[in-house]
């Protein structure tokens, strides 16, 4: 099976870029080791904002030409960028698999991000299942890191046979989500980690509470919190308030 792979950088954000190069290279070996395929050839889109996308053009025309499948190594942002949802169907099309970014994994901040700690979520306006980060914008490091969180609904109940009812029956009482606690021993300034996944097919239906502790660079503890409650998410960015 013959490929033709196109992968995505980020010239304005050169350390962003040079990690999602990295990762598309790595997914798209994973893909092709599996499918027992060879890439034909390559080509390289150097985003920005607001562009088109000529080599996109080269890589599906040149699918034509060969009859290879169009392997794109990723469709998540890059750094500030916006989210690549191609809809092509005029060849084949193939996607490489996404990162595995389980909860510690850290990468870069957003050269965006506020210069603040705040929740970040890369691909807030998706319905899809996304990692949370924990981004530090500040310019100094945390440590001894303690993520909780917990979710709440009135959508939905479970009988409370601790407390009953005037007829004597089990009261009901809001269902709640089993609470998670995660630590990190440091986040470095201008890093961003991953402390859970926010499914909004599901989450919406609860509001979510995250409750960060942490010792500042003063070395004093410090508790900070934020609330989920709706579907797509407003903003990438969700404020953590005292």
């Amino acid at each position: 099976m013959k490929v033709i792979a196109y992968y995505r950088v980020r010239p304005n954000e050169p350390a962003h870029s040079d990690i999602a190069l990295q990762e598309q290279r790595e997914a798209v070996q994973t893909w092709i080791e599996a499918h027992q395929a060879a890439v034909q050839t390559e080509y390289i889109e150097p985003e920005t904002d607001g562009f088109a996308r000529p080599q996109l053009r080269q890589a599906m025309e040149d699918c034509k030409q060969s009859g290879a499948t169009l392997l794109i190594a990723r469709t998540e942002a890059i750094g500030s960028g916006a989210e690549f949802s191609p809809r092509i169907s005029s060849i084949p099309v193939a996607f490489a698999p996404k990162p595995s970014r389980e909860r510690g994994y850290v990468s870069l901040a957003p050269e965006k991000a506020p210069l603040e700690l705040t929740l970040y979520f890369p691909d807030f306006r998706s319905l899809k299942t996304m990692p949370v980060y924990l981004c530090n914008g500040t310019d100094a490091p945390i440590r001894t890191i303690t993520v909780r969180t917990i979710g709440l609904t009135s959508k939905f109940t479970t009988p409370n046979p601790t407390i009953a009812d005037e007829t004597g029956s089990a009261s009901e009482q809001p269902l709640s989500t089993t609470p998670t606690a995660f630590s990190i021993d440091r986040l470095d300034a201008r890093r961003a980690a991953v402390i859970d996944r926010y499914d909004p097919m599901f989450d919406s239906d609860f509001i979510t509470a995250f409750e960060i502790t942490f010792l500042d660079h003063h070395e004093q503890t410090q508790r900070l919190t934020a609330f989920l409650n709706a579907a797509p998410l407003p903003s990438a960015y969700i404020a953590l308030k005292k």
